[in-house]
């Protein structure tokens, strides 16, 4: 039910759809206003029987059609168009092509099928009433009647494309057509001589186009005189003809007095000569015929005599001549260039990619201008194609065209060194000029009445002495204000100067294609006019996201912007993320989608439109390397900060010393024991007193005469700040003592001279092992109590516990006064 209500909106609103069966594709086709079916290359044995009913159209080419039933296509009524070519056929029943009165064109090309009466019964397309083009290519059998019936019934006919001619050109059945069929190919003749009784069936009929095809010898006089009507010839033969151009034209007299619209005679000299001269013999035959179009293109034309070109009606009447693909030499073109006014309505005038023509445009000049060659051409030609017409290594162009202000398109291309002088006054009209596959120098463009209305200017794959477009010494191109379209592909360019593109004001379409540039100048992207911008096969790798804003601005103004960038090798990586994105999302017209060819970070080959597509993963991957990134150097500064913290926490005295010392505090000298008043200052527990006062008080003068001692007890003032007092005494004292108890800490005084003593540190850090520690009745515990604020700035040789022995009075006094000079014994004991 679904189905049903899809197709039935599909068909109310109108929209193409297809449909396949058998093997063959059914879909609308404008071209052929109806349905059309392509059953190309199935294997068909046979017409298929459930074909839609209504096409118009239906190719059953390349298939394996042997034979063709009667009724074959009786189900398809509406058919007008069937393609039958490159099947192995070898039998047409008679009534094979009955219900098919609708059909107007029929195309069977089949080698296998013999173009006689056996194989095309009488009456075969006497149902084609409607047929206008008909195509038989068949083989031919020489021995066998051609089947001159097969025009019967064909009352419509307008073109006949076959490949074989009645022997002796008796066919009286083509009056039956002679009303409708104006187009006659023959593709291949029969036999490879063309009488002048080949074609006389044809004289009552209307033939206005002739094209001969084939492998010809020759061409009698009088050939052609049955088309009474011909208004367009072409002819062209297969290699190893061996017709000759003379007997072509002497056949053509046979138009004379006629006004015709083209005379193709492209390629029909091969093998029967092996060069060619246009004499004044073969332009006789066609002196009163008027012709628009002449092509002798490729034929082997070395040579022009100096009379062949005359003021006749055939020279008077070209508006189209083309002689490219000759083999000129030098001899050519004066006759050519020197007469051309004769040819008053010539408009199109094509003489390049000659294959021998060293000296024909060479003249040599002087700087003075009255000196070179003054050419007058025919005021109406626009398009002047000269492209290779001279292979000479330096070309000097010293020839004024005068007359030329209709002269809109000069192709100079492949011509060795162009050097155009810019006295020059010719082309002011000029509107496309192609200077390509050449060698220029810096004044190219000098002559401004040259360039001044130029439209397209293509200048690609040139050569030349400097680098003009990076670093010219003067501007390489003049103001162009009509120039819309620049070529500059192929010049190995890596770097274009800044002030290349700032005289083109009108600029629409630049191509820098295949050339070395890595980047996208400003200059270019700024263009206000710029519609089309090619740098295919450049060396860039991604556009960054400044250049990706210039062009969405592009498109913001202009409405559309086409950018082609095919056969660059883009880089696919992190960095180039919004690249490759940009490419997907941008309204920037891109070539083959926006997909290009990439290098991902491994190395290996992908495309944009695959990187973008896995976009999602890559950027994880990315922000994954770039965090992971930043937690190995988040936690590498982390524990640089905790080495720091511990060492600052643990050399913390030294380190205020070293900041003091910078500053600006410097004591001058290393402190001596001459410098203080005393030479311990004893830190105690108060409510510890004894041992401090009556034991070690007494004990060291004993064992150091004169050893100066201060005890808080004892020294300090009456009536003073304690912590001034404190601070006083400790600052004043060579060494500190403290005698660590088990309730050291517990006093406050304590923990303030402590710390004091940790300060003072900073300060006096010249004096080394200043403080000592002595434990005395201390528990384990109450070791582990000791701040280690007092253990960083304590050495362990001086922390010492209390004995009652000789040694450790002798020992304490050489730590307080290691140069002092001690008794051996003691007097006191604790």
């Amino acid at each position: 039910m679904g189905v049903k209500v899809l197709m039935c909106l599909l068909l109310v609103k109108g929209v193409t759809y297809s449909r396949l069966v058998n093997g063959c594709h059914t879909s609308y086709s404008a071209a052929y206003k109806g349905k059309v079916t392509n059953c190309q290359k199935q294997n068909l044995t046979q017409v298929p029987l459930d074909l839609p009913k209504d096409i118009v159209g239906l190719d059953l080419q390349d298939n394996l059609l042997t034979s063709l039933p009667n009724n074959s296509f009786i189900t398809l009524p509406k058919l007008r168009f069937l393609f039958l070519s490159h099947n192995p056929l070898t039998e047409l029943q008679r009534e094979a092509f009955r219900g098919l009165d609708k059909l107007e064109t029929l195309e069977m090309a089949c080698d296998t099928l013999s173009l006689d009466v056996t194989t095309y019964p009488d009456g075969l397309f006497q149902h084609l009433v409607h047929l206008q083009k008909l195509f038989l290519i068949s083989s031919i059998n020489g021995d066998a009647q051609f089947p001159t019936q097969i025009v019967e019934g064909l009352s419509n006919l307008e073109e006949l494309h076959i490949n074989s001619w009645p022997e002796g050109g008796h066919w009286p059945q083509l009056q039956k057509v002679k009303d409708t069929l104006t187009f006659l190919d023959i593709d291949t003749v029969g036999v490879p001589i063309l009488r002048n009784t080949t074609f006389e069936a044809l004289h009552d009929i209307p033939i206005n186009i002739f094209w001969v095809n084939g492998l010809l010898s020759s061409i009698e006089t009088g050939t052609l005189c049955p088309f009474t009507n011909l208004s367009k010839l072409r002819m062209s033969t297969s290699y190893g003809s061996s017709i000759k151009l003379v007997s072509i034209t002497r056949a053509l007299q046979c138009l004379a007095g006629r006004r015709m619209e083209e005379i193709i005679l492209s390629r029909v000299v091969t093998t029967g000569e092996s060069s060619v001269i246009l004499t004044e013999e073969m332009f006789s035959y066609l002196a009163d015929i008027c012709v628009k179009k002449v092509d002798l293109s490729r034929n082997k034309i070395t040579q022009v005599d100096a009379n062949a070109i005359t003021n006749s009606t055939f020279f008077r009447c070209i508006e189209y001549l083309d002689l490219s693909k000759n083999m000129f030499n030098g001899g050519m073109i004066k006759p050519v260039v020197i007469s051309m006014h004769f040819m008053e309505n010539l408009k199109y005038l094509d003489a390049s990619q000659v294959h021998r023509m060293s000296s024909s445009l060479r003249q040599t000049y002087a700087t003075k201008r009255q000196e070179g060659l003054y050419l007058s051409i025919p005021p109406n030609l626009s398009y002047l194609n000269l492209s290779g017409a001279a292979n000479a290594n330096h070309v000097r162009i010293a020839v004024t065209l005068t007359h030329s202000d209709h002269l809109s398109v000069l192709d100079f291309s492949r011509n060795g060194l162009i050097d155009i002088p810019a006295y020059l006054e010719c082309c002011k009209n000029l509107k496309l000029l192609d200077i390509s596959h050449m060698k220029i120098q810096q004044n190219v463009f000098n002559n401004t009445n040259m360039v001044t209305n130029l439209e397209t200017l293509l200048v690609h794959d040139v050569t030349s002495d400097d680098d003009m477009f990076v670093s010219p010494t003067e501007p390489f191109f003049h103001v162009m204000t009509e120039l819309k379209r620049l070529d500059l592909s192929g010049n190995n360019l890596q770097l274009i100067n800044k002030n290349t593109f700032s005289n083109f004001q009108e600029l629409e379409n630049l191509s820098l294609a295949r050339n070395r540039l890595n980047d996208l100048s400003e200059e270019i992207l700024t263009m206000v006019w710029l519609k089309h911008l090619d740098v295919t096969s450049n060396s860039l790798s991604v556009i960054s996201t400044y250049q990706q804003t210039l062009l969405d601005d592009i498109v913001v103004n202009n409405g559309f912007f086409y950018l082609y960038m095919a056969g660059n090798i883009f880089s696919c990586s992190c960095g180039t993320l919004h690249f490759i994105q940009w490419l997907q999302e941008t309204d920037v017209t891109l070539d083959d989608h926006g997909n290009y060819s990439c290098i991902l970070g491994d190395g290996t080959l992908s495309d944009t439109a695959t990187f973008y597509a896995k976009r999602t993963f890559e950027w994880r991957t990315c922000v994954g390397h770039f965090w992971l990134s930043v937690a190995i150097i988040g936690t590498l500064i982390t524990l640089l900060s905790l080495l720091v913290a511990f060492l600052v926490k643990k050399y913390l005295p030294k380190i205020e010393h070293q900041l003091l010392q910078v500053l600006g505090y410097n004591p001058g000298r290393r402190p001596k024991r001459e410098d203080f008043d005393y030479d311990a200052y004893i830190c105690y527990e108060s409510s510890q007193y004894d041992w401090p006062c009556h034991c070690l008080f007494k004990e060291l003068p004993q064992v150091s005469p004169g050893i100066r001692l201060y005890l808080p007890d004892l020294h300090d003032p009456v009536g003073c700040s304690q912590a001034e007092v404190t601070i006083d005494a400790l600052s004043r004292s060579w060494k500190i003592v403290i005698v660590l108890t088990e309730n050291f800490l517990k006093d406050e005084w304590i923990h303030f001279t402590v710390l004091s003593t940790v300060r003072l540190m900073s300060v006096n850090n010249a004096i080394s092992d200043r403080v000592l520690l002595l434990y005395r009745d201390m528990s384990s515990a109450a070791r582990a109590r000791v701040p280690h604020l007092l253990l960083n700035v304590v050495s362990e040789e001086h922390i010492l516990d209390v004995e009652d022995s000789p040694q450790f009075w002798t020992h304490l006094c050489q730590l307080i006064l290691p140069l002092a000079k001690t008794t051996s014994s003691s007097s006191g004991y604790l």
